[in-house]
């Protein structure tokens, strides 16, 4: 079972709260002890020098009556189990017993105090038979003319000790009890904000960049949640620039260029890519008779559904020109199989257009052709243009010449030179064209014009599109 932390925050209160008032508790508890243990022995002994001055004239003048009054009225007291007035000799002049005046008393002996030397009242019995006893002199003129005695009841005592005892402890109890209450709404005003930061974080991790802490403290939470919206703000600029770069490169390419930006390197970097251009064969001569609005949505048709293709097999649209389209493979990340990888991707955008073409065809429109030129081999990749301006692209011979391929191909060939045939030679099934001039090149060269895939490959793009059109219907871009 899950336990929230603001039930665990007020229970460690409480826990702490009850620690505390029980250490505190048991401090008071055991100083009021021994401070109520001393009042009321000092009281004790207040009350037994009182009972010995006010017993000095009836025991001067043997009015026994008297006495015997003042032993009932000392009797009163709560906490006090006898009394008597003695003479010098120890006799009992008088107690609530009158059968034993004029008797000896056996309580203890005079010499007991005799040898007292501190202030009386004397302490002689502090404890035995349950009893603390007190005995005062009864002073007559600088001579002690007789004694009084009181006993006190020790389980009086203790049990005034415990009623205080009671009082505090049921004092902290309520003191807990109070905070408890009261530490549930602190503890929630107090993880408020870090409540707010769980739900920011959440509503971060499902993809919400857009949500803010509304919180201004001056405290360590409230640089806490200044660095969450700073963290927030980032995280969206960067979704935007990634948004913005996915255009650009397949989901898959750029998730491992935001994973490891060191891939990139900025500059010129030579590497090993297959690049492609694809062309739409007379698109000028069909532009001719469209709206500028009606040509706009055909060719965001088209290129949606080759960037899709495009990027199936991990490769990146390196620049939109015109009615032609530049694929890059291998580059901005490295991958050993770009050859295959373009191959794959320039069968499947024939296959895409002829697939967009037979839908065209149903409602009476005009087939779109498009020609692909494809080559492999070194170029040059990486930030390219002015301080004010720049782009990641590829410049060099293998791209002029998957350039000047798609110049020379028709609607619906793939032509390749013969290094790129021989390295695919055993996947394709290519019709092979000899004496062909190039421009750029002294010499006429032999071309390659790939009908279509075998085995695998072929399953697997054809596999590829079928789920590109799947999906692009579900969006709605085609139908």
């Amino acid at each position: 079972m899950k336990i929230g932390i603001k039930i665990k925050l007020a229970v460690i209160l409480s826990i702490l709260l009850f620690v505390t008032t029980f250490t505190i508790g048991a401090i008071l508890i055991a100083h009021q002890k021994s401070s109520l243990e001393e009042q009321l022995r000092a009281m004790a002994s207040t009350i037994t020098r009182e009972f010995a001055n006010g017993s000095k004239i009836p025991f001067m003048q043997k009015d026994s009556l008297a006495m015997n009054l003042a032993v009932q009225n000392i009797l009163k007291y709560p906490g006090i189990h006898d009394a008597y007035i003695l003479n010098h000799s120890f006799q009992v002049e008088a107690h609530r017993n009158l059968l034993e005046a004029g008797t000896d008393f056996t309580g203890f002996g005079k010499p007991l105090i005799e040898g007292k030397r501190e202030a009386p009242p004397w302490l002689v019995n502090d404890g035995g038979a349950g009893l603390i006893t007190f005995v005062a002199p009864v002073v007559f003129r600088g001579t002690t003319v007789g004694y009084t005695v009181v006993s006190f009841s020790k389980s009086f005592i203790q049990a005034q000790v415990r009623q205080a005892v009671k009082r505090v402890a049921v004092i902290g109890l309520a003191a807990v009890v109070v905070v408890t209450l009261i530490s549930i709404p602190l503890a929630s005003g107090l993880l408020r904000p870090v409540f707010r930061l769980f739900r920011g974080t959440r509503e971060i991790a499902m993809g919400n960049l857009d949500y803010r802490i509304p919180e201004i403290r001056k405290d360590e939470i409230g640089d806490l949640v200044t660095s969450f919206n700073k963290m927030a703000t980032e995280l969206k600029k960067k979704e935007v620039m990634k948004g913005v770069f996915n255009r650009y490169v397949s989901q898959h390419v750029a998730d491992e260029i935001f994973r490891d930006p060191e891939r990139i390197r900025l500059g010129g970097d030579r590497r090993e890519v297959t690049v492609f251009f694809a062309d739409i064969r007379g698109f000028t001569a069909i532009s001719r008779k469209m709206e500028p609005e009606e040509i706009v949505e055909l060719l965001n048709r088209y290129f949606t559904v080759i960037t899709d293709v495009v990027f199936r097999f991990e490769g990146t649209i390196d620049k939109f020109i015109g009615d032609a389209v530049m694929s890059v493979f291998g580059s901005p990340i490295i991958s050993p199989g770009h050859l295959e990888q373009g191959i794959k991707a320039s069968m499947a955008v024939k296959l895409a257009v002829e697939k967009l073409n037979r839908e065209r065809m149903a409602y009476g429109a005009a087939a779109l052709h498009m020609g692909i030129g494809l080559d492999s081999g070194e170029v040059i990749v990486g930030n390219m243009g002015s301080s004010v301006r720049m782009e990641y692209t590829a410049v060099g011979d293998t791209v002029n010449t998957a350039s000047r391929l798609t110049d020379l191909a028709r609607g619906g060939d793939i032509l390749v030179n013969e290094y790129v045939y021989r390295m695919v030679a055993d996947n394709v099934v290519a019709e092979e064209i000899k004496g062909v001039s190039i421009k750029g090149f002294d010499k006429q060269v032999t071309l390659y014009n790939i009908r279509e895939l075998c085995g695998l490959w072929s399953r697997e793009v054809e596999g590829m599109v079928s789920l590109a059109f799947t999906e692009l219907e579900r969006e709605g871009v085609v139908v």
